[in-house]
């Protein structure tokens, strides 16, 4: 059957638009970096942001959207190399990996991980590790990409974007440079840059270093397109533009995250937005990341970590002998303690399931960390929640000698606990009224009351 030139003219009109429509697509950049451990809010104060649970649920709205993603890690995992950091890296490897990102760039906590943890998460995981002006001479075999490049088909054409990282020599401890070689970060990008300027549409730039090298870094490179940087402060940083090169922080704990919006117009990346956004309670928490995090206390307690932690000497001989025991003497103190929430404190934690996680049993036991001190609920029964000798330090010591002066305490031991971070909302005055001792008339005691 013939067509007419009529409905020629329309099919190849409906055609074109089709193609054009098609060609122009939105791609959205996903940026968080410098994790330092937090896999959650912790719940110690309303208001809390950040985690992995949030995270998955605002990229998932980006996803739903059917927009081009490409979630990416500035880096830090741990913020320390301990036992628990190192299962940290792990369980946020394997998060980042179900929420899509396609990479990760090393930073220098990242670096100061156990090789072999290292090696492990660099070959096990879906994510791949990024540095370009690093090189890890290590016993175990580690995968480190100088660069990576992405790209996907846009009506019959591809979009490439290439992805560089760097980690400023400054923040590397002296501990592992002997075998880590580390390259001036202008230096080793000049090659990489040269290489991949002509071959694809995007230059995007994760700079593991402080705001004045990344802003150097911009100025010497016109062909990137984004930096992403860090090590500038807690908080995250608007954009700022360096030769209309936008330069942006995502803060540090994982607590925002960020978006750069790029349209793309015959092979061209028109940038839309670059902006910052506070994971709070706007997002709900996804279960996949959910049975993570259950999955993550599970290792804390096969593991045993809480006993595992170093117990330092306590000064003089002292040691914990629990608040029941304060209770003998003191009953109306031990029965208005009991009553507060520092009285109930480890509940919390078991509510919670976290009754196994050595970051968040020390302020809500008594002693941990001490010889002596809480270890386990089945040894110390008598150690739980913030005690008596939590404020007071060890007991030992009046038990022997009743009439010693003991106990004296100052706002500054509530700081052990109540700091920034898990009570920004802290005033001495104020929180002391929640827990001020009831007045107590006591008969003349004995010497001791072993």
């Amino acid at each position: 059957m013939k067509r007419s030139p009529v409905c020629l003219i329309i099919f190849l009109f409906s055609f074109l638009l089709i193609e054009n429509v098609a060609f122009s697509k939105e791609v959205v950049i996903i940026f968080s970096g410098e994790e330092l451990g937090n896999l959650e809010p912790c719940g110690c104060y309303e208001g809390q942001l950040g985690g992995i649970s949030r995270r998955y649920s605002f990229i998932d709205l980006f996803r739903n959207k059917k927009n081009v993603i490409f979630p990416v890690s500035l880096g830090d995992l741990p913020k320390c190399f301990d036992r628990q950091e190192e299962i940290k890296a792990e369980m946020l490897c394997r998060a980042m990996n179900e929420m899509g990102y396609v990479l990760h760039n090393l930073g220098e906590k990242d670096i100061e991980l156990n090789p072999q943890i290292l090696s492990f998460l660099s070959q096990t995981n879906g994510v791949n590790l990024l540095s370009s002006n690093i090189k890890i001479a290590a016993p175990f075999p580690i995968k480190i990409d100088q660069y990576i490049i992405k790209e996907y088909p846009v009506a019959g054409h591809s979009f490439k974007i290439a992805f560089l990282g760097i980690l400023s020599k400054s923040l590397l401890g002296s501990s592992v440079v002997d075998y880590v070689k580390v390259s001036e970060p202008v230096k080793a990008l000049k090659p990489l840059i040269k290489q991949l300027q002509n071959k694809v549409n995007l230059i995007v730039l994760l700079s593991h270093a402080s705001l004045e090298e990344s802003i150097k870094i911009a100025k010497s490179f016109p062909q990137i397109g984004l930096v992403i940087t860090g090590h500038n402060r807690d908080e995250p940083m608007d954009a700022i533009y360096v030769n209309n090169i936008p330069i942006v922080s995502p803060g540090t704990g994982g607590k925002y995250i960020g978006i750069a919006k790029y349209t793309i117009h015959d092979k061209i990346a028109e940038r839309e937005s670059v902006e910052v956004f506070p994971l709070d309670r706007t997002y709900n928490d996804s279960k996949e990341m959910a049975l993570l995090l259950k999955e993550y206390q599970q290792i804390l307690f096969d593991e045993d970590l809480l006993s595992k932690t170093p117990q330092a000497p306590l000064p003089n001989g002292l040691s914990y002998v629990g608040s029941f025991a304060c209770g003998i003497c003191h009953k109306i103190l031990y029965d208005h303690w009991s009553k507060t929430i520092h009285g109930a404190s480890y509940n919390t934690l078991v509510n919670a399931g976290h009754q196994y996680d050595p970051e968040c049993i020390k302020c809500h036991t008594t002693g941990y960390g001490d010889i002596s001190g809480f270890l386990n609920y089945e040894k110390n029964q008598n150690l739980i929640n913030v005690g008596c000798e939590s404020c007071h330090g060890a007991g030992s010591g009046h038990i022997k000698n009743v009439n010693d002066v003991y106990g004296l305490t100052d706002e500054d031991s509530c700081g052990m606990c109540h700091d920034s971070e898990h009570s920004p909302k802290f005033q001495f005055k104020e929180y002391w009224k929640k827990i001020e001792h009831p007045e107590e008339i006591l008969e003349k005691l004995p010497e001791s009351i072993e």
